[in-house]
């Protein structure tokens, strides 16, 4: 150690302690290197669930779709891997919301309809859908299920303004319901938003209020 008046060489710290440089960055250097082990492997792996599979993209680009399991990606946003439910039966309530008590809360402006006889009615539909196309479903639209939503509505405005109010309320129930599902299902496939329908049914059928007359 060399000692200048009273400067000193390796310096000490208020403990008497010298500080090594050297042995300081070393530390710094490891440190680094295990934060970017830990890093890498944080984005590395990940898990897909039994009800999903995974779309992976390499720079952005659609690489491979993976079943559930554990998995591992390239690391650091090279690769990413987007999560889609597909065996899962989702909803739309159109016509009516369900709230938090479970009740159905009616709404007029999707359910209140005109048949083909000119006669207004009150119609609920309940229809389930699934994704069967992970890839279509997150790249092929922006909003995939408010396009279904908006597609079911048009739909059933459609066959219900062709059907007589006696079919409406009564015993033409399944035909419309069955009609809805062909048209809905047929522009699916053609213009492929990754969604397709399970079933559609009438929740509900009635003359309308005396408030909505």
């Amino acid at each position: 150690m060399e000692t200048t008046n009273n400067y000193q060489w390796p310096p000490k710290n208020s403990n008497g302690f010298s500080i090594d440089g050297k042995k300081i960055a070393i530390v710094v250097a490891i440190v680094a290197v295990v934060a970017v082990l830990v890093l890498a492997a944080v984005t590395s792996i990940y898990t897909v669930d039994d009800k999903q599979v995974a779309v992976v993209t390499t720079f952005g680009k659609v690489t491979d779709t993976v079943a559930p399991g554990l998995h591992f990606k390239l690391p650091f946003g090279i690769q990413q891997a987007k999560k889609v439910d597909v065996n899962v039966y989702q909803k739309i309530e159109l016509g009516y919301v369900t709230d938090d008590k479970g009740q159905a809360v009616t709404n007029t402006k999707e359910s209140t309809m005109i048949t083909g006889d000119y006669n207004i009615v009150n119609v609920d539909f309940f229809v389930e859908y699934k994704i069967t196309d992970p890839i279509a479903y997150l790249y092929s639209s922006n909003d995939p299920e408010n396009i279904l939503r908006n597609l079911i509505q048009s739909q059933v405005r459609n066959v219900v303004g062709s059907s007589t109010v006696d079919s409406v309320l009564t015993d033409g129930k399944e035909n419309i319901q069955m009609q809805v599902k062909d048209l809905v299902t047929d522009i699916l496939n053609e213009y492929n938003i990754g969604l397709s329908l399970v079933d559609v049914k009438i929740q509900d059928s009635e003359p309308p209020t005396q408030e909505v007359i």
